[in-house]
């Protein structure tokens, strides 16, 4: 009877991998943190500083996939309003692209005398959106100061969440974070990242601002909290309109949350390729240079202080290089954790009333009495997705640019293929037997090996008890932690004469990482989703570096000294992994067949499910660096020479 071996502990104790994804992530990422310092450091007058924010304008759009092609001044609809004490408050919903639709609030002060300066807000991550009470404090002590506000609702927030059903009105996928990454899987197929329409919206909600009567288009600036914070970080670095700037409780450092492991990004601060091309916060920062720049800082929270305040002082290297130390500040609120908090509500206004209208204030004491959510609302249904015919979401949006990519009829060549998702198996391999058993079939082996410096990847290999007639790669869900369910494949091949390996691709099987986050196998903030974020960031995929390790592992089975050369090879695949055998098959031409079950159809399926489906489509199995190439165009490479079902 076949009983599939396993390893024990720490790679027979041979290797503790745990961690050791992390760890080649973190130390391929501080090379470039290195890098980026000194490319701020070596500012010294406004020429190279013009060139440096050219570059990492560039290089951050580049990272969303650029921005939509649509201009003009966005069509508003004006759906009520209410007055308050010095104030009124006008419900709008605009249209930053045709039938794209943002909720929003204008705050305007009564009787104004002439065009009065402007704060353009960005809401955090919060069921309530623009409603959330905090938010609508610093609006109100804004607005009661003398400024026109304009804050908006950001996708999944308030009344924009965009996967909704139909029938109950109720989300699909959660609000706020986890659709985030649920979009931002359908968005990195076409090497897109949602963040492109978080940022359209504001661009355009500040188009709608700058073009009120009301409001001196010359004085504007922009401040959020959490995701708002984020998004006020995103427009300082792309629109030179922004005069002044407050974002709070929204910045570290990469290196930080790489050597942390702390809570996962969502999918819209998950830029591809971010970290290689030098878009760090201290940059988003520093871009902004000379404009009065206060950060907001909370001292409990999630996000370190300490590397908050090594961030701003990297961008003072910046603003003091350009003679405008005095420019920046840092405001922290004490014993505060993560949101918009008293102390952090006061510092901004503080800071906009003397940047924007050049006189100083005492802060308002009072914490001012809100409005209900539902009082608030811009539309009578809560959602602008169920409220106008013919609405689109982030989902229809990603859909199309995949149809247009396809439309385009991209190819890929095999050398092509090889160079985007950087997989030439080169590096020497000295694998490490660790066990030889003897069996009623033949042997069985453990073995291990680097895949490449710093990965450690491991497999078993049972081997009949003559010289094999074939070898067979059997790259399984859990590697070889997962041979129960094919047990009799194995046992068959065997009989027949065969070698088969069961392999780990790298954190899998006895490789497998250490768990981090909070989330469940392959739910939204798990170690998978975690570990193919931090991939992305680095500018490959984790689909890719596990293509490679497939690749990687037939050099071994090559070089085996009862295979030889003349010894047909095959790669089996079920489940999930069979992306990283159908990659590694579009790559070799030697193998004599392959067979791949589980793949999805086609990567359009990612827009079309309304829910997510982690087994078929997530972030560990997509590939950014292959924009526009279908699952068919590989099983097309991968036939090339080769029996393939």
């Amino acid at each position: 009877m076949f009983e599939p071996i396993t390893f024990t502990p720490f790679t027979d104790h041979f290797y503790e991998t745990g961690a050791q994804m992390q760890e080649w992530v973190l130390s391929r990422a501080r090379e470039h943190f290195q890098q980026d310092r000194k490319r701020r450091e070596s500012i010294c007058g406004q020429a190279s500083f013009n060139d440096y924010v050219r570059e990492r304008r560039e290089r951050f759009l580049a990272s969303l996939g650029g921005l939509p092609d649509a201009g003009g001044y966005p069509t508003v609809h004006e759906t009520g309003d209410l007055q308050r004490s010095g104030y009124r408050i006008r419900k709008l919903v605009y249209e930053s692209l045709p039938s794209f639709y943002v909720p929003a609030l204008l705050y305007v002060p009564d009787e104004l005398d002439a065009p009065a300066p402007a704060v353009f807000m960005g809401c955090g991550h919060g069921k309530d959106g623009k409603a959330a009470p905090k938010y609508q404090q610093v609006c109100i002590d804004l607005v009661r100061s003398g400024f026109v506000v304009l804050i908006i609702d950001s996708p999944s927030h308030g009344e924009m969440v965009q996967c909704l059903d139909p029938a109950t009105k109720e989300p699909l996928v959660g609000l706020n974070c986890p659709e985030h990454s649920y979009l931002q899987i359908s968005a990195s197929i076409p090497g897109q990242n949602i963040a492109r329409y978080f940022l359209w919206n504001a661009l355009k909600g500040i188009d709608l601002l700058a073009g009120l009567p009301e409001v001196d288009a010359d004085r504007i600036g922009m401040t959020g909290n959490s995701g708002g914070g984020t998004l006020t970080q995103y427009v300082m670095m792309t629109d030179s309109r922004i005069k002044v700037a407050v974002p709070c409780c929204s910045l570290s450092s990469h290196d930080s949350y790489f050597a942390t492991g702390c809570r996962a990004l969502d999918g819209e601060q998950n830029l591809f390729a971010s970290v290689p091309d030098g878009v760090d916060y201290a940059d988003f920062l520093s871009v902004f240079a000379p404009r009065p720049l206060r950060v907001g800082a909370a001292e409990y929270d999630y996000f370190c202080i300490e590397d908050v305040v090594d961030t701003v002082e990297q961008a003072r290297i910046v603003y003091r290089a350009l003679g405008a130390e005095d420019a920046l500040d840092l405001c922290i609120a004490e014993k505060a954790s993560h949101g918009y908090s008293t102390a952090l509500r006061q510092g901004a206004v503080e800071w906009f009333t003397r940047h924007l209208q050049g006189r100083s204030v005492e802060p308002f004491e009072d914490e001012p009495e809100v409005e209900t959510a539902e009082a608030l609302r811009c539309t009578e249904s809560g959602q602008v997705l169920l409220e106008f015919v013919g609405a689109r979401s982030i989902l229809d949006l990603n859909r199309d640019e995949w149809n247009r990519q396809r439309a385009a009829g991209k190819t890929l060549s095999r050398s092509e293929l090889i160079k985007r998702m950087d997989v030439q198996p080169v590096h020497p391999l000295h694998p490490r037997l660790t066990a030889r058993i003897q069996t009623g079939y033949g042997r069985a082996e453990r073995v291990f090996f680097f895949s490449e410096p710093g990965i450690i990847t491991a497999g078993v290999v049972y081997a009949p008890a003559s010289r094999p007639e074939r070898a067979v790669l059997l790259v399984i869900p859990d590697g070889t932690e997962g041979q129960d369910p094919y047990a009799d494949f194995i046992r068959e091949r065997l009989e027949a004469g065969q070698l088969v390996m069961v392999f780990d691709v790298r954190g899998t099987g006895a490789v497998k990482m250490h768990t981090r986050n909070g989330g469940k196998r392959l739910e939204f903030r798990s170690t998978e989703y975690r570990v193919a974020g931090d991939h992305f960031m680095l500018g490959t995929s984790l689909a890719a570096r596990r293509a490679h390790d497939v690749l990687q592992t037939l050099r071994y089975l090559r070089g085996r000294e009862d295979i030889g050369t003349g010894t047909p090879i095959e790669l089996t695949a079920y489940g999930r992994p069979a992306i990283y055998a159908l990659l590694a098959a579009a790559v070799d031409e030697n193998l004599a067949a392959c067979t791949f079950e589980g793949l999805p159809g086609s990567w359009a399926e990612a827009f079309e499910e309304k829910t997510p489906q982690p087994e078929r489509i997530s972030e560990s199995l997509i590939l950014p660096e292959l924009a526009g190439i279908d699952i068919h165009d590989l099983v097309l490479l991968a036939k090339a020479g080769k029996k393939v079902r």
